[in-house]
């Protein structure tokens, strides 16, 4: 087999349906896979478990109502230093199973790489209630209320995640960590109506020691969460949605200075892991997995993160560019914005702000077509290149190219012809791979065949 790392997202549910050993044959068989990346720590079903939107063709055929955690047996001497110990998994169909110890050394037999994957994830509805003491990770947001996330200055989370991966490197022959870049700042936070985070003791000392005024910082975020609320209800400004918007941040300008605390919060967050996973042998991979709404979607995200940052840290990128659901997807994020702070415009007028804004007129169809047309495959090939280019060709991108991720309403299947495009074009964008996405379990094995056939017909398998 080739160099070219093929790799799959897979969860601990898809060994225990199906069987090790048989799930390590199909992979290999169908897509020449060569890398796995285990949901080893997960509490999110679209990572670990079951298929979401219609079950595939292999695999149990029915909900598994996942809760999450640790799906493998955490080792309790690298858990002294923190008071989290008990987060092992609950779920009845993985007791007993430990997939890290049962599938590692098969994998490695066959080498082929593992990789743990954990993905920092922006939803707040994942919430391990069961989970003793989680608790008290929980940051707080900006009415100072507790949050539905981690606090990723708390000091307490991030020495159990030290322990964690103390305890993956140490026990397991692992190749390195994907981890996924999806959290939003409190200002995208309040646009959406979730939960925002950001607001802990943690982030209120940092903000002192910046000389930002904590309270007028909240303030302004409270300012925004109101005249957004309204701005929901119906309500409509007489200088315009837009610019009243402008203009509580102006006038609240430590808003702004908060959320470049938050950013820098976040990216220390995975800069600190990077160097971790690093520590316990030099060789070790750091992959980073760049969330769609980030690279594509979200022109203030996209502000955000300046991805020649990720130069400094990763070995290589995931970007998540899942073109045949993309069309959906990116109008429900214009829809979304068109009812906030786009909401001077018309639904296609913010559909087309936005896609012009982002360069994405060229892989969209309009607003009432883009679900059932996707995005073009020349979406890969470009944003591959892009991320190359402003990476200076320092990491490796292996685009993640979704076989089965869909979409809760109508979209666009995805066929064997879709994955062939889109596989093509990200080789032809300049990938060093490819990351089958987003998780095994709701990928249909034709899918799979399909990449195979393009690695073979490039001479990768």
């Amino acid at each position: 087999m080739a160099d070219t790392f093929v790799g799959i997202q897979i969860g601990a549910i898809s060994f225990v349906d199906e069987g090790v050993e048989k799930v390590l044959d199909t992979l290999q068989e169908t897509a020449g896979v060569n890398a796995l990346l285990i949901s080893a720590l997960s509490w999110s079903r679209g990572n670990a478990g079951r298929a979401l939107y219609g079950f595939p063709d292999h695999g149990a055929q029915e909900p598994d109502n996942l809760q999450g955690g640790a799906f493998w047996e955490p080792d309790e001497d690298y858990y002294q230093a923190t008071f989290h110990r008990d987060f092992k998994a609950p779920d009845k169909l993985t007791k007993g199973f430990d997939t890290l110890a049962d599938v590692v050394p098969a994998a490695r037999k066959r080498g082929m790489k593992v990789y743990p994957y954990y993905c920092e994830t922006s939803s707040s509805g994942i919430r391990p209630l069961w989970q003793p003491g989680f608790p008290h990770f929980l940051d707080r947001d900006h009415w100072g209320r507790t949050a539905t996330r981690p606090s990723l200055m708390n000091v307490e989370y991030r020495t159990w995640w030290r322990s964690v991966i103390e305890d993956w490197f140490k026990n397991h022959e692992l190749s390195g960590l994907l981890w996924g870049i999806e959290r939003q700042s409190p200002l995208m936070d309040i646009l959406r109506a979730d939960s925002s985070t950001g607001f802990d003791d943690y982030f209120k000392a940092e903000a002192r020691s910046r000389g930002i005024d904590v309270q007028r910082a909240m303030d302004g975020y409270q300012q925004v969460d109101r005249f957004l609320q309204g701005v929901r209800a119906g309500e409509r400004p007489r200088d315009g949605v837009f610019v009243s918007f402008l203009r509580i941040l102006l006038h609240y300008p430590e808003v702004l200075m908060w959320e470049k605390m938050w950013l820098d919060a976040h990216q220390d967050f995975y800069h600190e892991v990077a160097g971790l996973v690093r520590f316990f042998n030099p060789a070790n991979e750091v992959g980073l997995g760049i969330w769609q709404i980030i690279n594509t979607y979200n022109p203030y995200l996209k502000a955000q993160y300046d991805q020649s940052d990720y130069a400094q840290y990763a070995d290589w990128l995931k970007p998540v560019l899942y073109n045949t659901p993309a069309g959906a997807r990116f109008a429900s994020f214009a829809r979304a914005w068109q009812k906030n702070i786009l909401a001077d415009a018309t639904p296609e007028g913010a559909y087309d702000a936005l896609a012009t804004v982002l360069g994405l007129n060229d892989f969209i169809a309009p607003l009432d077509q883009a679900p059932m047309a996707g995005f073009t495959p020349e979406y890969v090939k470009r944003w591959t290149e892009n991320l190359i280019a402003d990476t200076g060709g320092k990491c490796k991108v292996y685009p993640g190219i979704g076989v089965g991720v869909g979409d809760g309403g109508a979209t666009k299947a995805i066929t064997p012809e879709e994955i062939r495009a889109a596989v093509q074009a990200g080789f032809d964008g300049g990938a060093s791979g490819v990351l089958i996405s987003r998780n095994y379990s709701e990928a249909e094995l034709r899918n799979l065949e399909a990449v195979g056939e393009v690695l073979r017909e490039r001479g990768l398998l």
